[in-house]
């Protein structure tokens, strides 16, 4: 039979961005995408908390940017794609891909004249969008070798100042007339920060925040000189000032205003861990808030805060999730299907028996999840944060899941590969942005600590793991973080002895393959391992290739920005066969016999419940597929 929907688990709403704008017949509007598949345009009341509108970013997934003009329009950017919102129209119009290659954005800014700005991916550049004309312009490159340009405002004399990062933090200053740049000098204790993740101008002071030392500092426009330095600011943005010459931002989970005079930073009374989505002052109509106060949006609502009075409300926001990527999935002990939301998150289950999803909970991007002795543990990103869920106690966020520890001191970034190596748990990673070399690290939950080793092959990262025999079984990709070239070396198979703590034996088994995608422990010592076109078995005992079996083309590795996925195989013993998905062709192959089949094609990700009379599960974009073998 063919692939069965099953339907959309994860659901969710969360904003990467927002924009807030007085109105002309004295309303207050909030401005934010709702991140999925496709992302949704939001418009809030903020002197209500009612939505006014929500229209779909048509072509777009992900969104970081959106600025308001001073025109009164609306934009935001999206992947690749610009849009314009018309508030006195109600309307959204789609206004084209920016810079042909580019397919990500990231944040953006407007000048006085009404042009927008924005920073893309892969290429590193800035745009220009003129409305009069309604024409793009592209700036170029800023930086060789940096992909982002991550964060931009406007200083007060008509420049652009573009945050760029991924090989190297950096500053660049551009003429939007001229097209020249500047780079800014770097502040000292940033050498080995790679991004300038957040960027914001105020009279004329930039404010900076680096990862991965998440310093904030502040640069003198008119001294061209650094300043300030603010320790662990949690990003994303600094307030414009208030009347008294006083910005604000987020730091501890706690709001604190900085004096641009005297730069003294007073705690203030109002406790948040999201960060903030830019801020906005607004007239708030309730005793205890005389003149203006802060607003700034969050994924669930917003907050009002008053200086003067120190008088805080939090507003809460009735909208309806977007649709989220699927991105991870797992077969639990308890019969379950546990799935992980991409980029926007969410966290749900599949009971098969009762044919019903259990609700989309808020939570992290899970990029691999695992069973393990009654536990679930989900992998999340950023900082390869290894989380443990019970599944017999309720969900409490920051209760159950728990956080176990994180890899981010280890320059980890993405656990992609999980294996169970006797009383533990081995993880597989990838590093972080513009870095080569991942890891693996092994839990133990009865005594609750980890071990993290780095680099079992050399400049590779960790996607495949089985574990026999006392010995570590991985494959390696020749990509590392996004941002990096891949490394030289081809997709190596590797064997960890734990009894010495080291790689013991590598090797190439498949020449020209930049990776070694899925492993599968077979019968007597042969480990089945995957590249994206060839299966091979492993002969562990002997240490050496025995078979090399061409099942599908390869992929087309020139100029493959990345690969730490798409392939996934499972070993049945009783009868011989494989079972994976390569590239989304759900396949079987009898090892004995040398017979392939495709099952189905066009779907990602890989869970057969050899117990459900071999039920396979597999991912189409945020829908939830799966393939019933026709009895024999």
């Amino acid at each position: 039979m063919g692939l069965l929907k099953l339907g959309e688990p994860l659901s969710t709403f969360k904003i990467c961005s927002a924009a807030y704008q007085p109105m002309e017949d004295g309303g207050y509007r909030i401005y934010t995408v709702a991140q999925g598949k496709p992302c949704r345009f939001v418009a809030i009341d903020a002197l209500t908390g009612q939505m006014v509108t929500s229209l779909p970013l048509t072509g777009s997934n992900h969104s970081w940017g959106i600025c308001v003009t001073s025109d009164g329009s609306v934009y935001v950017g999206g992947d690749g794609f610009l849009y314009r919102y018309d508030p006195r129209s109600d309307t959204l119009d789609h206004l084209g891909q920016a810079i042909d290659g580019e397919i990500y954005f990231w944040r953006m800014a407007a000048d006085e004249s009404g042009n927008v700005y924005g920073g893309t991916y892969p290429g590193g550049k800035v745009f220009q969008y003129r409305p009069a004309d309604r024409a793009f312009r592209d700036y170029g490159t800023l930086l060789p070798g940096n992909q982002y340009a991550r964060s931009m405002d406007i200083g007060p004399n008509g420049k652009l100042y573009i945050g760029t990062g991924a090989m190297e933090a950096a500053i660049i200053e551009l003429d939007t007339a001229t097209g020249e740049t500047i780079k800014l000098p770097m502040p000292e204790g940033q050498e080995a920060s790679t991004f300038v993740y957040d960027l914001d101008v105020h009279e004329d002071k930039l404010f900076a925040r680096f990862t991965e030392s998440a310093d904030l500092l502040v640069y003198d426009l008119t001294e061209r000189r650094w300043t300030h330095r603010i320790e662990q600011a949690m990003g994303l943005d600094v307030s414009p000032p208030d009347e008294d010459r006083r910005v604000y931002l987020f730091r501890d989970q706690k709001l604190h205003a900085l004096h641009l005079d005297t730069f003294e930073l007073t705690p203030c009374p109002l406790a948040h861990d999201e960060g903030a989505y830019d801020f906005g002052w607004i007239d708030w109509p309730e005793p205890g808030f005389p003149g203006q106060s802060l607003i700034s949006m969050y994924s669930g609502g917003y907050f009002i805060y008053n200086p003067a009075t120190h008088s805080t409300t939090h507003v809460e926001v009735k909208l309806d999730g977007s649709p989220v990527g699927i991105q991870s999935i797992a077969l639990g002990g308890d019969g379950k299907l546990y799935l992980g939301g991409y980029f926007a998150g969410g966290f749900a289950s599949y009971d098969p028996v009762a044919g019903a999803f259990s609700p989309c909970e808020r939570f992290g991007q899970s990029e691999n999840l695992f069973w393990f002795k009654d536990r679930m543990y989900l992998g999340v990103y950023p900082g390869a944060r290894i989380y443990q869920y019970n599944p017999d106690q309720p969900w409490e966020h920051g209760v159950n899941p728990r956080l176990l520890f994180s890899l981010k001191r280890h320059g980890q970034d993405r656990p992609f590969t999980f294996a169970a190596a006797g009383d533990r748990l081995v993880i597989g990673t990838i590093p972080a942005y513009g870095k080569l070399g991942g890891a693996i690290a092994f839990y133990d939950p009865d005594s609750d600590q980890y071990e993290c080793f780095a680099e079992p092959v050399p400049e590779h990262s960790v996607i495949a793991l089985c574990y026999t025999d006392g010995l570590v079984i991985g494959g390696s990709s020749a990509f590392g973080g996004l941002g990096c070239p891949p490394s030289g070396k081809d997709g190596t198979l590797f064997v960890w002895d734990g009894s010495v703590k080291k790689t013991v034996w590598e090797g190439v088994p498949v020449p020209g393959e930049k990776a070694v995608a899925a492993l599968a422990p077979g019968e007597n010592g042969m480990i089945w391992g995957m590249t994206t076109g060839s299966l091979f078995a492993f002969n562990l005992t002997e240490r050496r290739i025995e078979r090399i079996i061409d099942l599908f083309p390869p992929l087309n590795w020139e100029g493959l920005d990345l690969f730490w996925r798409g392939v996934y195989l499972q070993y049945e013993e009783n009868t011989g066969m494989l079972y994976g998905n390569c590239l989304e062709k759900l396949f079987q192959f009898n090892v004995r016999t040398g017979e392939l089949q495709v099952l189905a094609e066009g779907g990602t990700l890989f869970a057969r419940d050899s117990g459900n009379g071999g039920t396979i599960y597999m991912v189409k974009g945020t829908g939830l597929y799966e393939y019933r073998p026709v009895p024999s």
